[in-house]
């Protein structure tokens, strides 16, 4: 018998990374054909994903603007959140730097699931994969991600392992 579950997923980062296009990408499958607005705040949506023994998990996506003043209100809304991803922008490496920030404004690294996620695969840009491992050694990243919300690569595969992995812990 299939039953409906839910989690929460707190998607962050700087202004401009490809967050918006990236949750854009998993909710309609396709890349938005008019220009995204900087999210002001926050954005809410729910994607349901079924899984292979016939459950449904609804996932709860928070996409919070990038913008250093909605640093402030990121701990409330992701206090209780079962993922979280970090993006950056590989064509932009104070992107990636930014991170740090980020996840110390957080303060739960150890209590959710983590993944890195590198934006924007289509430019061909990235980040030395010394200074991914060091990051996600430091800060107890489960999992790394190069995506492109343009190509859809690895969007709907991110989503679903990350939902995998947050059942996993939810079960231990």
């Amino acid at each position: 018998m299939s039953q409906n579950k839910s989690v929460k997923v707190v998607i962050a980062g700087e202004k401009r990374v490809g967050k918006s296009s990236l949750v854009h990408r998993f909710i309609h499958e396709k890349f938005p054909l008019k220009d995204l607005y900087s999210t002001v705040g926050f954005d809410f949506t729910v994607k349901s994903i079924p899984l292979e023994n016939g459950d449904i998990i609804d996932v709860h996506l928070f996409d919070f603007g990038g913008e250093p003043r909605f640093q402030m209100i990121f701990p409330q809304y992701a206090s209780d959140c079962d993922g979280l991803i970090l993006a950056f922008d590989p064509s932009r490496e104070q992107t990636f730097t930014a991170l740090h920030e980020w996840i110390r404004v957080y303060g739960r690294e150890k209590e959710s699931i983590n993944f890195l996620v590198s934006t924007k695969a289509d430019l061909g840009v990235s980040i030395s994969p010394v200074d991914i491992n060091e990051f996600r050694n430091q800060y107890n990243i489960d999992e790394y991600f190069t995506t492109s919300a343009i190509t859809g690569k690895n969007t709907q595969e991110l989503l679903h392992r990350l939902v995998i992995r947050i059942l996993a812990k939810q079960k231990s």
